[in-house]
């Protein structure tokens, strides 16, 4: 691709299904607009990974182009998936945040626990467990922590400890957000709603 291509849209702020906002701000899907895993960003390690339309109302995740999110359903085998964020800086220390959806019928599960593994970093305040994907986190920003990179590279691979998985009681896993403590906002912002143009007056 030519530079100048490639410049230009690192500046809109996305390349391939991982967005950057403001130099600062790295935002990895679970999946790409094709409804692809977005590998190597996003990697299923294990258990059995549908595809869902539920995504997160947030609207700097729920803008991007890919209309469905990776979502597990049993935990037999245990489900696990990796993120591999691109463009972080080493030595410099990145917000970590989760968004995720859910509906009224195919919710997120209410009491899902997720043990989170970090590599590659000097520091992380990330807890052990999580409960940031349960449904009284839907459509809203959850920090799970912060994380100092050490290589350009750093990983968190999250793993089902306990919790309902079914098919009306999913792990929805949208969208992971690394930030500059203060690049980001981090109010839960909903979708706008549709206008309906104005009819023309007889």
């Amino acid at each position: 691709m030519n530079k100048k291509i490639i410049l230009a849209l690192t500046a809109l702020g996305v390349v391939g299904a991982t967005q950057t906002f403001a130099a600062d701000t790295v935002v990895v899907h679970s999946l790409k607009a094709d409804d692809s895993t977005n590998s190597p960003a996003w990697t299923e390690v294990s258990g059995i990974w549908g595809k869902s339309k539920n995504k997160t109302r947030v609207e700097e995740a729920a803008s991007f182009d890919a209309k469905n999110v990776s979502i597990c359903a049993t935990n037999v085998p245990k489900p696990a998936f990796r993120v591999a964020p691109e463009g972080l800086e080493p030595g410099k220390t990145y917000q970590v945040d989760v968004t995720l959806g859910t509906s009224k019928v195919q919710h997120a599960s209410t009491n899902l626990v997720v043990a989170v593994a970090v590599s590659g970093v000097s520091a992380s305040t990330i807890s052990t467990n999580t409960t940031a994907f349960q449904e009284s986190n839907a459509n809203t920003w959850v920090t799970l922590g912060t994380i100092t990179p050490s290589t350009d590279h750093p990983t968190l691979t999250f793993k089902y400890v306990s919790g309902t998985l079914s098919p009306n009681s999913r792990w929805y896993a949208d969208t992971i957000r690394f930030a500059v403590p203060g690049a980001a906002e981090t109010k839960a912002k909903e979708k706008p709603p549709i206008k309906k143009p104005k009819k023309s007056a007889p």
